[in-house]
């Protein structure tokens, strides 16, 4: 990801701590309801979509059509980074590179939508929603991802979101960080970030909604939903630590301008 919330303290930070807090904090609540309940309506919608038109009467092989187109799309994508990134620049034309820039994005999009239904639809498939089996598969897969040091990877909007700016539009980091140069290593690197990083990150997802849909307020879907909204938020405050440095500059820089007020108010009548 090339940025962790939507940009606009970043852009607009200037002035008092307050300030820049107040804005962090006005970023990170951007990030929250308005950006991510967009990214959950496209993946919502592709994902739909995809039950309706790829093989609906066959489960099995619309989830193996879905993880092969994807993770091969998702491939490719990660190995043909560095060209992208040389050939699609606005220095070569801001008009192409805006355009073509989109629709790879909108090819990555449906890719890793497809990749993740594919593999999600496959592990329901081989493992079944028991909660003792949801439990061990996504202890093992946060594990994994844990001992190879990409626990991050699980992390997605308001947590994690990437800009649309030309600088470094078509990187996708890869485990090892291997250089290009080595092209056979370079691969590998590739395969195992896109096949194994990603379906490990899958599993953590499933296992984690499957669960949150057998523990919390099982019986009443709306109240459920709306808890994890609110609960969403609530995180993503207190977790950027931008709320907690509000408190504390309104905390410090409210006698300031409490003061003067107080001094021109008229003497009691006693």
């Amino acid at each position: 990801m090339r940025g962790s919330t939507a940009g606009l303290a970043d852009t607009l930070a200037s002035g008092s701590r307050a300030h820049a807090a107040l804005l962090e904090l006005a970023d990170t609540l951007f990030a929250s309801i308005v950006v991510a309940p967009a990214v959950v309506a496209y993946w919502k919608s592709t994902w739909s979509l995809m039950d309706l038109y790829v093989l609906p009467e066959n489960q099995v092989g619309s989830a193996a059509v879905c993880a092969a187109f994807g993770l091969c799309c998702d491939f490719l994508l990660c190995l043909r980074q560095t060209q992208l990134s040389r050939y699609l620049c606005p220095d070569r034309g801001r008009i192409t590179y805006y355009v073509l820039s989109r629709l790879y994005t909108c090819v990555a999009g449906v890719a890793c939508v497809g990749a993740w239904r594919g593999v999600w639809n496959l592990l329901n498939e081989c493992t079944g929603d028991s909660a003792k089996t949801l439990l061990s598969t996504t202890g093992a897969a946060t594990g994994s991802l844990m001992m190879l040091r990409s626990l991050r990877n699980i992390c997605a909007a308001p947590f994690a979101v990437a800009v649309d700016s030309p600088q470094d539009y078509f990187e996708v980091p890869t485990m090892f960080r291997t250089s290009t140069r080595e092209t056979a290593l370079y691969v590998l690197d590739c395969v195992f970030s896109v096949a194994v990083v990603g379906s490990l990150v899958v599993f953590v997802w499933r296992g984690s909604w499957a669960l949150l849909d057998i523990f919390l307020f099982p019986d009443d879907a709306v109240r459920s939903c709306w808890t994890s909204v609110v609960k969403k938020t609530i995180l993503s405050a207190y977790g950027s630590g931008a709320a907690i440095r509000a408190i504390e500059s309104v905390t410090t820089y409210a006698p300031q301008l409490v003061l003067p007020f107080a001094r021109l108010a008229p003497p009691s009548a006693d």
